[in-house]
């Protein structure tokens, strides 16, 4: 076997190795409230920050568009769609995070702060088995001081953490 046969065997293992241990992970961010249309730029930030987190922390990571909901049944239509599209994927987990807005975004719709967010939940579930590895609610605590881009992505990053702590443990399960 010549030099380039063996490097290229070598990379070839190495690269299978990495793939078989890396963790895979869909989301979708879902903007209730607010009196808003778009998705507003705190939720983006926070959806960049997210997908950021796990990719850095070596996770294959996707995510469904973020989307504006007004009520449970369009929540469960874009679950379902997301939720689908990770399985068609064959990704292992899919997160999907409902932010609440306060209903004065509308004034201040493009305005980039976390006090404009009164809330968030999320239902962490494994694609192959469906089965609910964690549902959560939190009240989003406001950040004493100039509200801005870098507390949003603070609080995303806090956030990805959690979630990430949470993923882990179900793998040390064997969830």
């Amino acid at each position: 076997m010549g030099k380039k046969q063996f490097f290229a065997a070598v990379a070839v293992l190495l690269f299978g190795a990495f793939s078989g241990w890396c963790s895979s992970l869909s989301f979708q961010l879902v903007q209730h409230g607010g009196g808003l249309n778009d998705v507003c730029p705190a939720v983006l930030i926070m959806e960049d920050e997210i997908l950021n987190y796990f990719y850095n922390a070596g996770y294959i990571v996707t995510n469904a568009p973020a989307a504006v909901s007004d009520s449970e049944s369009q929540d469960e239509k874009l679950w379902n769609t997301a939720f689908g599209e990770a399985a068609y994927g064959s990704f292992d987990k899919f997160i999907q995070i409902r932010f609440y807005l306060n209903e004065n975004n509308e004034k201040t719709g493009n305005k980039i702060d976390l006090g404009g967010i009164n809330s968030l939940s999320w239902k962490m579930t494994a694609v192959a088995s469906g089965k609910v590895l964690e549902e959560g609610k939190s009240n989003v605590e406001k950040k004493v001081g100039a509200d801005g881009e870098e507390n949003v992505r603070n609080f995303a990053s806090d956030f990805a953490s959690h979630l990430q702590k949470v993923l882990k443990a179900r793998v040390e399960e064997g969830i």
